[in-house]
């Protein structure tokens, strides 16, 4: 369950970074500047769920303990569930994975052939792959740029140019990364906005390269080529970006004093992250602190009180044992983990019952882990008050063992259906004698 906390913050950490870029950066002309600032967003969000608030851990105090015991009930209970909820999350992120991963694949072999099947032209700086078709708009990967013929024959030394610049600076590396978030966090669709919104820049910052801007603008307009555009390269024709790529062409530079607003943004980014830390060390103080009081203040009732192993009238659960038995019967579930596992076992429980009736002090002495340890303690938590136990006429604390028998139920098809019913609320009770003091 914490891993999957942590996955929700990481994607809400994203959301936050790409909403301060849309709002606060987009539209500057540091190109270069908004490039890192994306790039750094989908690694810093990994980083920022684990930020811890400034602030020193409260004292626990002494804890007193109890020992010695006379009470020992043991019962079998059904099997939980086959799923836990968490399971099946993970079920389901499991089989969108490999869905993205098929179509991730399905990409990298299409690439691959059109890679293959041009004709290789050796530059100094990148290798050139001219492709017959011009079904396929010209593209960029890597060290490679593939070229139609017609942009050959027509537009080649601008495109050329063009294309130079990403694989000069690596622009497809970027394109891969958030490819790759995007297979193992498939259900974020804000990862979609940081491709378009990084394929954009990466437009932006060849389109500056261009050495007359007048004429480079005239050029795009006139392109006219609308090809399918492959999902892992830089294209250079996209027609929902040559209006910004225009816009951003004949932009007037934007002012170094707005460099301030990256320092705003990450102001914003990292006080978030610390109020969102600091709720969630308030929050777990306070709970820590709720508990340590309420154990401190029962301890406190319990200190230098005389705790009896025998007396004179046992205390009761509310309606005598055979109620006690049911409702052990009805809370205590079998954890999932122990069933798969096949364990089984007892689990050795201590606890008090108060003068005034309440069940304090609760502690596993001996467990068989799995998840059973933890399920028999949470039940016993859950005990309503019981009819104290009284010497001398006077309520008393007592003292109990409580042994809670872990078995897993074999299927017997001869078993009548009553029966079974009857063996899942089954429980026994073994009262020992007096000890001696």
């Amino acid at each position: 369950m914490e891993t999957l906390l942590y996955i929700g913050k990481v994607n809400l950490y994203w959301i936050l970074l790409i909403a301060c870029y849309l709002l606060m950066l987009r539209n500057h002309t540091f190109f270069k500047w908004n490039r890192y600032y994306l790039l750094g967003s989908l690694c810093l969000a990994f980083l920022l769920p684990l930020l811890i608030y400034p602030e020193n851990a409260p004292v626990i105090p002494v804890v007193y303990q109890i020992n010695t015991a006379a009470f020992t009930i043991s019962a079998n209970y059904e099997e939980a569930p086959v799923l836990s909820k968490t399971e099946v999350i993970w079920a389901v992120y499991a089989i969108g994975l490999i869905i993205a991963a098929f179509q991730f694949l399905k990409h990298i072999i299409q690439l691959r052939k059109f890679l293959k099947a041009g004709e290789i032209i050796k530059l100094d700086d990148c290798t050139v792959v001219l492709i017959d078709s011009n079904n396929t708009g010209s593209f960029s990967f890597l060290k490679w740029i593939v070229i139609n013929r017609n942009d050959y024959e027509h537009h080649f030394d601008a495109i050329l140019r063009h294309e130079m610049v990403h694989t000069q600076q690596m622009h497809s590396l970027d394109i891969l990364f958030i490819e790759i978030l995007k297979v193992l966090f498939w259900f974020n669709p804000f990862l979609l906005l940081y491709k378009r919104s990084m394929q954009e820049i990466h437009e932006f910052l060849a389109d500056a390269q261009a050495p007359n801007r007048d004429h480079y603008a005239r050029f795009l307009v006139a392109y006219a080529l609308k090809a399918p555009i492959t999902s892992l390269t830089n294209h250079f024709f996209k027609p929902s970006q040559i209006k910004n790529r225009i816009r951003m062409i004949y932009k007037n530079r934007t002012s170094k004093w707005m460099l301030s607003t990256y320092m705003l943004a990450l102001t914003v980014i990292g006080s978030t992250a610390l109020f969102v830390a600091g709720c969630e060390q308030t929050e777990q103080n306070e709970a820590e602190l709720a508990f340590i009081n309420s154990e401190k203040a029962a301890n406190d009732a319990l200190a230098n009180e005389k705790v009896f192993t025998v007396v004179e009238e046992q205390p009761e659960f509310p309606g005598g044992q055979q109620a006690m038995f049911q409702f052990l019967g009805r809370k205590i579930k079998y954890p999932t983990a122990a069933a798969k596992n096949n364990v089984q076992g007892r689990v050795f429980l201590q606890f008090i019952v108060t003068t005034s009736g309440d069940v304090r002090d609760i502690k596993v002495l001996k467990g068989i882990g799995s998840g059973c340890d933890e399920e028999a303690a949470r039940v016993l938590a859950l005990f309503p008050k019981w009819k104290p136990g009284r010497q001398n006429g006077e309520p008393v604390n007592v003292k109990y063992h409580l042994p809670v028998n872990f078995q897993l139920e074999e299927s017997d098809e001869k078993t009548s259906s009553s029966h079974k019913e009857a063996a899942k609320s089954a429980a026994t009770v073994v009262h020992y004698g007096p000890l001696s003091r």
